[in-house]
């Protein structure tokens, strides 16, 4: 495959972060972050999907976890301080955040929103994430992506 330059890959190179970029082939649809790791060849403790959610005051609030993981509701609204949050709808997804379902990045989003990265990243020298295009990963520091997205590292795992 060709390198592929995406606006995620430019914000991460505009503030001098450094990443390796993954490419790989789906062979077809996208179905889980689990299969798109599997599809890599990488290890799934590292790969974190990003998962975009509305409060019922209709704010985006992004998580990033363990691809593996299943997000806890209650304690990833506690954290954004909401009552209550829902996952956003993948027919709002582009028209919210500006990208697709399975191209979800938690950078070049269309706005800054909140973001909180699941505090198991914080033992990680390195986590996989979407590059904002199916079938592209970065693979940076945590603590250099919470930085650049203003994020928050957080137990949102049950």
């Amino acid at each position: 495959m060709g390198k592929i330059k995406t606006n995620a890959m430019r914000i991460l190179e505009n503030n001098n972060v450094d990443y390796e970029e993954i490419e790989y082939d789906l062979g077809g649809e996208f179905k889980s972050a689990v299969d798109a790791g599997k599809k890599s060849h990488v290890d799934l403790n590292i790969m974190y999907k990003t998962i975009a959610t509305i409060s019922k005051d209709n704010d985006i609030i992004i998580y990033l976890l363990r691809s593996y993981d299943s997000i806890d509701m209650k304690k990833a609204a506690k954290v954004a301080g909401v009552k209550s949050i829902s996952i956003l709808p993948t027919k709002n997804l582009k028209s919210k955040v500006g990208y697709q379902r399975g191209e979800t990045s938690p950078l070049a989003m269309k706005k800054d929103y909140p973001v909180f990265i699941d505090d198991s990243a914080k033992e990680l020298d390195k986590m996989i994430v979407s590059g904002g295009k199916c079938g592209v990963s970065l693979k940076l520091n945590p603590e250099d992506l919470a930085k650049v997205v203003n994020a928050k590292f957080e137990n949102i795992r049950q």
